[in-house]
């Protein structure tokens, strides 16, 4: 009886362990997508990754592309000849608010002449419609007092994780 109980169990667990393990996968598939926007200064694409919310917040759509491709432009200004953006491992996601939430860890290197920089960080990858579409928020150089601006219902949920320093590396 017992075997049973654990073999029933398990069986009502395995849907919700499927539907994790797929919710991986898209993340996965679509913040490697944004990555490749990344890489290529595909500013419209990048923008479409941005959750609505983030983007109002930021001015609205014209502005908050202004600002990304200003941020490209100033890479640019300083040597960055490439950029290469390394998703980590994806953590199930898991609901906060209406939101399904996943902290992606990730690794920046903004390739010059003569230098590597390095940077570790964080993306937080939303979906306000239960996986179908994913958003995602890059959490360098954002504190836990503007995405709580952002997203009230995160306040002591999400926690921003503090970016280490960057590595330089000297490359000839």
């Amino acid at each position: 009886m017992r075997y049973f109980r654990l073999i029933f169990g398990l069986l009502l667990l395995l849907p919700a362990a499927l539907s994790a393990a797929d919710h991986v996968s898209v993340i996965k598939r679509e913040v490697g997508k944004c990555a490749v926007a990344w890489q290529r200064n595909d500013y419209e694409k990048v923008l479409g990754y941005l959750p609505p919310r983030v983007i109002q917040q930021r001015g609205g759509r014209a502005a908050t592309l202004r600002e990304i491709k200003e941020q490209f432009a100033q890479a640019r200004d300083l040597g960055a000849e490439r950029l290469e953006a390394l998703p980590g491992r994806i953590a199930p996601p898991k609901q906060v608010g209406s939101w399904l939430t996943s902290l992606i860890p990730l690794t920046a290197i903004l390739h010059s002449a003569h230098l590597d920089l390095t940077q570790e960080t964080h993306v937080l990858a939303l979906s306000s419609d239960q996986g179908k579409k994913w958003f995602f928020v890059l959490l360098y150089e954002i504190s836990q007092a503007e995405l709580n601006a952002w997203f009230p219902e995160f306040k002591g949920k999400i926690v921003v994780p503090q970016d280490p320093l960057p590595k330089i590396e000297l490359v000839y």
